[in-house]
């Protein structure tokens, strides 16, 4: 196989780790090392974004994003994890009138809003996951986050729950979300089923599944140049020499004009991308040199 370099839009099925799936997606790829942009719950399922190679040094310069979801709010009963998978702690009726309201509910929640991590979640504490000491019995207190719902909407209602979709700001926990929705209706409530279907500019629609990934894994990968947005300079063969030698490389004007945006720029020799750079006293600075063999499959 050749060097992997790339994004992968996965679709990370249930009941796996995003940790477990990135160790398959590693092999798949010949032990190429693997990163994360994010992770999903192991009940869930949906969009994860990993970045194969060498384009895990690119993580850090993809923008911060917005997120979609498509969940399933049950009423009726809360759970210890927030989810389905957990262990019942309340049961209590569904008051009537609810699905009129819910869409008052919804509404209400959009806009800023503070939750406070699960105990049932990845959030280290003193260098431990909260998930640790919650299936020790341990309770630890947590600082509230601030986080952001930009859309909620009901899908469908049922008889004890409905299916809705959420748009929001990383960070914000949907099980926590759906207690919310439930103590402002007046019951108990949890999760349901969970669907990532976006994550910034990493679609479902486009998702790649397993089968895929394992049969032609090259295919799947995406060029880091058409998911960054950012700006980006050509270089000739004479500059490209200096610049993945760790030189500086003088720009002409032209070049300045278009590299506004001094903290990363896209560094390129024909259409192939060798490294990032930044300005600095007018001159591009090398910041990541990929090698030239190891920057494309």
């Amino acid at each position: 196989m050749a060097s992997p370099f790339g994004f992968l839009n996965a679709l990370k099925p249930p009941g796996l780790t995003s940790t477990a799936f990135g160790t398959w997606v590693r092999r798949a790829y010949g032990g190429a090392p693997i990163g994360h942009w994010g992770t999903l719950d192991p009940a869930a399922c949906g969009v994860l974004v990993l970045a194969v190679g060498n384009a895990t040094r690119l993580l850090p310069l993809l923008a911060p994003s917005t997120k979609r979801y498509s969940f399933e709010l049950v009423l009726g009963a809360s759970t210890d994890t927030g989810d389905a998978t957990g262990v019942v702690t309340m049961t209590g009726p569904v008051p009537a009138g609810w699905r009129e309201r819910l869409p008052q509910v919804a509404a209400g929640l959009i806009g800023p809003l503070e939750q406070v991590p699960p105990m049932y979640s990845a959030v280290k504490v003193e260098g431990r996951p909260l998930y640790v000491r919650a299936r020790k019995g341990e309770r630890v207190a947590r600082t509230a986050r601030h986080v952001r719902v930009l859309a909620l909407d009901v899908v469908a209602a049922f008889e004890r729950g409905a299916r809705m979709v959420v748009e929001c700001e990383s960070g914000l926990y949907v099980r926590s979300l759906c207690e919310e929705i439930g103590a402002r209706l007046g019951a108990p409530a949890h999760m349901g089923a969970l669907v990532r279907t976006a994550a910034g500019p990493f679609c479902v629609d486009a998702s790649r599944l397993p089968d895929e990934i394992a049969a032609q894994p090259l295919d799947c990968l995406l060029d880091p140049l058409d998911v960054l947005a950012l700006p980006r300079v050509a270089l000739d063969q004479a500059a490209t020499q200096r610049f993945v030698h760790g030189n500086r490389v003088q720009l002409d004007e032209r070049d300045h004009a278009s590299t506004a945006h001094p903290r990363a720029i896209l560094v390129l020799h024909g259409n192939r991308l060798i490294g990032v750079g930044s300005l600095r006293d007018g001159r591009l600075e090398p910041r990541r040199v990929f090698n030239d063999d190891a920057n494309h499959p």
